[in-house]
C-alpha cells in the first residue's frame, strides 16, 4: 500500500498544478496568474503526476502481479524524491525549463529528489529482474508486457547516469538538460507504453493471445537506444530518427495491435471496466493520430502526448477501484465512482480537441497568456481547453477524493468495530 498512497499524493498534487497551467492559458482568467510562475507550474505537473505517479502505480502492479511485499528500504528514497522535486515547484525556486520528458528546476533540491527518486526505480527494478526476464518468455501475456517495463526500468536508470557523464557541460541549459534526458526519457515512454497495456489487461480479465515477437519491440529499442548514445549525439538527426523510429514500430505497432485485440474483445461483454477499455483503446488512437499530424512545435504536440497519458489515466482510475475493492475498501462501486473516468476523459478529450485545433490554427506551445491569439478561431479552442480542463481536473480531483474518502471511511469504520 505505501506506492499506492504515494501514486495518490503525486497525481493530486500534480492535478493542482494542471489546473494553475490551464488557468494561464485560458482568455479571462489568465490575468489572475503570475506569468513568472507558470513554467513551475509546468514542470510540478509533468515530473508529479506524470513521472512519479505513473511509475508509482506501475511498481505497485509489480507487486501485486508478481507477488512481492513492499520493501521499505526502496520506497524511502521514492518519497523523499518526490517531496524535493515538488518542493522547488510548489515555492517557484530555481529556474524552471521547459526541456522535453523529465522537465527541470535548476536547484539542488529538484536534482537531489531525481537522483532519489530513479535510485528507488532502480532498486525495485532489481527485486523484480529475474522474475521479469523468466515471465518475458514463459509468462501469460500480462505477466510478459508488465515483464517489459521491469525490463525498461532497469535500463532507464542507467541509461541517464551514463548520460549524466558523457552529455558535454559546455551545452548552454536548455540544450544540456534536453540532451540529458533524451534517451532515457524515450526508454520511459516505453514504460508507459507496458504500463498501458498492462492496464487494458488487466481491466479486461479475459485471456489474451501473447505476441512474443511483438512483445520485443518493446524491449530492443530501450536497449538500442542505451547503445546509442555512447555514439550519437541526442540532439541530432540521426538520433531524433531513431526514437522516431523507435516510438512508430517500438510502441506503435504492439500498442495498437493489441488495442484492437482488447477492444474488440471488451465490446463482446461490456461491464463498467471493459467500458473504460473501450474510452482508453479510444482516447489512445486518437492521440495517436493526433501524433501523425504533427508539423512544427505549436499546441498540436502536447494535444498528441496529453490524450495519449489520458488514456493510461482512466484506466488506472478505473484499475484504482478495483484495488480497492480487493482490498475490502469497498464492496459496491456507486454509479458517481463509475462516472468518474468518463468524467475525466470527456474533460480531456475537450481539453486535447481544443488544443490541437488550435494549434492547427497557429496557437504555439509552453506559451503563457493569451498575447499570441490573433485569430478568433484560437480564441474559440482555448476556451475549449479551458473548459475541458476544467473538466478533467474535476474529475481528477474527484477521484483522489473518492478513493481517499473510502480509504479513510472504511479505517475509521474498524475502529468503531473493535470498540
Amino acid at each position: 500500500m505505501l506506492w499506492f498512497f504515494l501514486f495518490l499524493l503525486s497525481i493530486a498534487l500534480g492535478g493542482f498544478f494542471a489546473l494553475l497551467v490551464a488557468i494561464a492559458r485560458t482568455p479571462g482568467l489568465s490575468n489572475f496568474f503570475p506569468p513568472e510562475y507558470f513554467y513551475h507550474g509546468l514542470v510540478g505537473h509533468v515530473d508529479s503526476a506524470l513521472i512519479v505517479g505513473l511509475y508509482s502505480f506501475l511498481i505497485l502492479l509489480w507487486h501485486r502481479v508478481f507477488k512481492k511485499k513492499d520493501h521499505i528500504y526502496s520506497f524511502i528514497p521514492a518519497l523523499l524524491g518526490f517531496l524535493l522535486i515538488a518542493l522547488p515547484a510548489i515555492f517557484g525556486l530555481g529556474q524552471a525549463l521547459w526541456n522535453n520528458y523529465v522537465p527541470t528546476i535548476i536547484h539542488p533540491l529538484f536534482f537531489t529528489g531525481v537522483a532519489l527518486f530513479f535510485l528507488s526505480v532502480f532498486l525495485n527494478s532489481i527485486r523484480f529482474l529475474p522474475q521479469a526476464i523468466r515471465n518475458f518468455y514463459l509468462g501469460n501475456t500480462l505477466e510478459a508486457i508488465l515483464s517489459t517495463t521491469v525490463i525498461n526500468s532497469f535500463i532507464m536508470p542507467l541509461n541517464l547516469l551514463f548520460s549524466y557523464f558523457i552529455t558535454p557541460k559546455s551545452l548552454n541549459s536548455y540544450e544540456y538538460y534536453e540532451a540529458l534526458f533524451w534517451f532515457p526519457g524515450h526508454t520511459h515512454q516505453f514504460v508507459n507504453a507496458g504500463l498501458l497495456i498492462s492496464v487494458w489487461l488487466l481491466l479486461l480479465n479475459r485471456r489474451v493471445i501473447n505476441l512474443r515477437f511483438i512483445n520485443s519491440l518493446l524491449v530492443i529499442f530501450p536497449i538500442t537506444y542505451f547503445i546509442a548514445q555512447f555514439f550519437l549525439n541526442p540532439l541530432s538527426e540521426e538520433a531524433r530518427a531513431i526514437t522516431t523510429w523507435g516510438y512508430a514500430v517500438g510502441i506503435g505497432i504492439p500498442t495498437i495491435l493489441y488495442g484492437i485485440i482488447i477492444f474488440t474483445s471488451a465490446l463482446k461483454e461490456v461491464n463498467f471496466y471493459r467500458a473504460v477499455v473501450v474510452l482508453s483503446v479510444f482516447l489512445y488512437l486518437i492521440g495517436a493520430g493526433m501524433g501523425y499530424m504533427i508539423v512544427g512545435m505549436d499546441t498540436r504536440v502536447p494535444a498528441h502526448y496529453h490524450t495519449v497519458i489520458a488514456s493510461i489515466l482512466v484506466g488506472v482510475m478505473a484499475f484504482t477501484f478495483e484495488i480497492l475493492r480487493s482490498f475490502n475498501y469497498v464492496r459496491d462501486l456507486s454509479k458517481f465512482a463509475k462516472s468518474i473516468p468518463f468524467f475525466y476523459g470527456f474533460g480531456m478529450l475537450l481539453f486535447t480537441l481544443g488544443l490541437f485545433w488550435a494549434g492547427f490554427f497557429g496557437a504555439p506551445r509552453k506559451t503563457p497568456g493569451t498575447d499570441y491569439i490573433q485569430n478568433f478561431k484560437v480564441y474559440i479552442f482555448m476556451i475549449l481547453m479551458g473548459m475541458g480542463s476544467i473538466l478533467s481536473v474535476i474529475g481528477g480531483a474527484s477521484f483522489v477524493l473518492y478513493v481517499i474518502k473510502t480509504v479513510l471511511g472504511r479505517k475509521n469504520y474498524e475502529e468503531e468495530g473493535r470498540e
